[in-house]
């Protein structure tokens, strides 16, 4: 037997269109489920890449800002987005994302 958990993953809760529906458009942003502040288990951290016009891959629209990053347990209690302090250094982006997650989440084990 296995002892190897899966990774949540980012296309779980696309919003899939404006307020659900496709066809009126791209949805704007993602929700969050904040989860317990005592949440002492593994939160995933990933970059989320958008393109020129501020578009995830899901077709999400986030704008432009600084580095977007998601980050989700892997129970689905937890699941956002942030934005991490812009810096050439992608090293220091990702730092600054996990201080934010860390914050929110003392105890939690942040991985990729």
């Amino acid at each position: 037997m296995s002892n190897i958990e899966s990774n949540p993953s980012y296309s779980d809760r696309d919003p899939k269109g404006w307020c659900g529906d496709p066809s009126r458009g791209a949805a704007m942003g993602r929700g969050t489920w904040t989860g317990p502040a005592d949440y002492a288990g593994r939160i995933t951290l990933r970059r989320v890449h958008l393109d020129q016009g501020g578009y995830d891959t899901n077709g999400t629209y986030f704008g432009h800002g600084g580095p977007l990053y998601w980050y989700a347990s892997q129970d689905g209690d937890i699941d956002g987005m942030l934005r991490a302090v812009p810096a050439y250094d992608t090293k220091v982006s990702r730092a600054d994302a996990r201080r934010q997650v860390l914050e929110m989440y003392p105890d939690a084990k942040v991985r990729r």
